[in-house]
């Protein structure tokens, strides 16, 4: 979509009504047609107006101005004030699952979000509910904007339905496919907070994609399985890493390896620990073996554990 598209849109239909608005009032005024009669012909396209102005244009004016833009479905999104919770809870859900994963594509490792990596809220419409994401124009923000297109590649997929086979050949760094199946799985409807849908839209979303329980259900199972082929036959398939534990995500079963022995970056690790053994390695030096999938630079990118010793 280029700039002002749905905006021009809206205001093409603002010119199409109001012209539609005064032929009718000059036909009721030459007519003779008396003043209440001539309310009734006009009173429907005042009616149309009035929803334009206050619903359409102003979600016109936030999917131009959106890189991704989330319209929220279900009880909990369709009252007129929705609550508090839910919007803080989309926000702050969508801005740490973006920001995550553009971090890995740029290799940071603090846990402070680079300002520049950080996304802008664009605002809110009605219409069960819109909320709209931005990210910086200038160059520093690239890797927000490629984090934002591999969760909509990721999503188009997910909720195809397909393998992942499929996902591997679209996303070929493990690491970067499975953050973004992470992320379509944290934004997902979970089934137990009020809202049934969560499309995905925007500047950056080209295809229309609709978040669902069936669309967690299949990210889920999506995350439990690497590719058939793991590993080029020219590298191993099984690797050894020392590191320390950093970076959890507890509902993805996952965790980063920091300051690894022979590597300058860190490798993300699938894992099917218990949540309260993972809490206990945090900052701790393990060894690790497991599966290995390679990037396109043939360096690790995601390990399936498969043995952890605590070496601290």
């Amino acid at each position: 979509m280029t700039a002002d598209t749905f905006t021009a849109v809206a205001r093409e239909q603002i010119r199409f009504i109001q012209d539609r608005l005064l032929a009718t009032a000059r036909w009721a005024n030459g007519s003779g047609v008396d003043e209440a009669a001539a309310e009734l012909l006009i009173q429907p396209y005042r009616r149309l107006l009035d929803e334009i102005y206050q619903r359409d244009l102003p979600l016109a004016k936030l999917a131009d101005e959106s890189d991704l833009l989330l319209h929220v479905r279900g009880p909990a999104a369709s009252a007129p004030t929705p609550r508090i919770s839910v919007i803080t809870r989309l926000l702050g859900g969508t801005r740490d699952q973006v920001t995550r994963l553009a971090k890995q594509l740029g290799g940071v490792t603090t846990v402070r979000v680079p300002a520049a990596l950080d996304m802008g809220f664009v605002g809110l419409a009605e219409g069960s509910l819109y909320i709209g994401f931005s990210t910086d124009d200038d160059a520093d923000a690239e890797l927000t904007r490629s984090a934002v297109d591999a969760i909509a590649t990721a999503s188009k997929l997910v909720a195809s339905d397909e393998s992942v086979e499929a996902l591997a050949n679209e996303l070929p760094d493990p690491a970067v496919r499975d953050m973004a199946v992470a992320a379509i799985r944290h934004l997902s409807p979970s089934g137990h907070a009020g809202i049934t849908n969560i499309d995905l839209l925007g500047r950056r979303v080209h295809h229309r994609v609709s978040l669902s329980t069936e669309t967690r259900r299949h990210a889920r199972r999506l995350m439990a399985q690497p590719p058939l082929v793991v590993a080029p036959r020219i590298l191993p398939s099984t690797t050894v890493f020392i590191g320390t534990v950093r970076e959890l995500d507890l509902d993805a079963s996952r965790f980063e390896i920091r300051n690894v022995e022979g590597l300058p970056g860190s490798v993300r690790c699938a894992h099917e620990l218990d949540e309260q053994d993972v809490k206990r390695l945090v900052d701790l030096r393990v060894r690790v073996k497991g599966r290995a999938e390679y990037g396109p630079k043939n360096d690790v990118r995601l390990l399936w554990v498969d043995e952890l010793e605590i070496l601290d």
